[in-house]
Parts: C-alpha cells; structure tokens; sequence
C-alpha cells in the first residue's frame, strides 16, 4: 500500500479582478484540516470566501469540502476533485477568494477554482510513503558494521551491543538484511507502519 500526500504550496489567480489564492498542506486528521481553515480565515479576515476540500487518511476515504457560501457545487466539489485527480491523500487545499466585483457564473467559478488548485498542486512538493514492515533489531559490533547503511535501517542506538530499527515494503524478503549479517541478526517483528520513500 502506497501513497503521496504534499508539503506546502501556494498558487494565485485573477479572473475578472477576482483573486484566488490557494494554499496546500500535509494534514493527518480532521481536526488540523479545520485548524488550517481556520488559521487562514484569521489571516484573510476580509476575503469574501475561503472554500477548502481535504482527504486527510491514507486510504482516501476520510473527506470533507466546503462551498463557504459560493453557489453549490462551485468551489468544494472541484478543490476535492482536483485532489483525487491528482490522486494525493493527507492533504487540504483552501481557496481564500477576493470578490473582483463582476460575477463570474458558476461555469467561471468552478473553472477558476479547479485552475488555482491544480496549479497550487502542481507547485507543491510531493512525498511519497510505503506501507513497511517492521524490525527490533539486536547485532554486536562487528555484524552491524556489515549492515550499517543500508537502506531502512534507522533509530540506531549502541550500548553492549547495536539496537535498530529496520523497515521493509511489505511484501519484501528481509534475506537481504539476514544474508549480509551471516544470520547473526535478532529480529522481533511489530506492527507495520507507512514510512516516507527517500
């Protein structure tokens, strides 16, 4: 199981001296979907509308929008299609909107506000995260440093001997990381959890 989600980004756009203003992030939970809204309405205290759409678990089935008092269906419904599109998870992207005085019809606005998303999409960087299986880790000195830098190995901590973490796709064999140890390698399998691919 994979998937991509994205750090910060922003877009701008100025349709009939109307601006839009999109801004992504990385979310894990409803709750920091709804503090980043809310920060932004703080922030844009006098923008006529701050629209948003969000998928905020892994799997994409946790999701919100909001029209924020644009006609139904205009700015939500296509910032959260432009996310599936763009198949991200844990992620919001909220439109803050300055009414330019002409009306843009709601074939306008919803052109306008899948436009600045896709755009503030596309500026931002993506991360991509894998489910892993992974390892407690017990060596002595001499069989880690055969180990020592190779990929998914982390939280080293040294004492009477070498305590690690080690992280595979699941799926994956883990013989590679057995074989160079010669077998010497003690290893306690725990839950799996998504790791960021480098």
């Amino acid at each position: 199981m994979r998937y991509t989600t994205l750090t910060e980004g922003y877009a701008e756009l100025v349709v009939s001296r109307s601006r839009f203003m999109a801004f992504a992030k990385g979310v894990g939970s409803d709750d920091e979907v709804l503090q980043f809204v809310k920060s932004l309405r703080k922030t844009y205290y006098d923008a006529t509308h701050v629209c948003y759409a969000a998928i905020w678990d892994e799997y994409g089935k946790l999701s919100r929008f909001s029209d924020d008092g644009e006609p139904n269906g205009t700015a939500g419904a296509p910032i959260l299609e432009a996310i599936k599109g763009a198949n991200l998870k844990k992620c919001v992207v909220a439109v803050v909107r300055y009414f330019g005085g002409t009306k843009l019809g709601t074939g306008g606005l919803t052109r306008a506000y899948s436009s600045v998303t896709a755009d503030c999409i596309a500026k931002s960087k993506k991360i991509d995260y894998v489910m892993c299986d992974i390892y407690r880790c017990n060596a002595d000195f001499s069989v880690f440093k055969r180990l020592n830098g190779m990929n998914g190995i982390e939280q080293i901590v040294y004492g009477t001997d070498v305590e690690f973490v080690y992280a595979c796709p699941v799926g994956e064999d883990v013989s590679a990381l057995v074989d160079r140890a010669g077998g010497k390698v003690k290893m306690q399998k725990l839950l799996p959890q998504y790791k960021q691919i480098e």
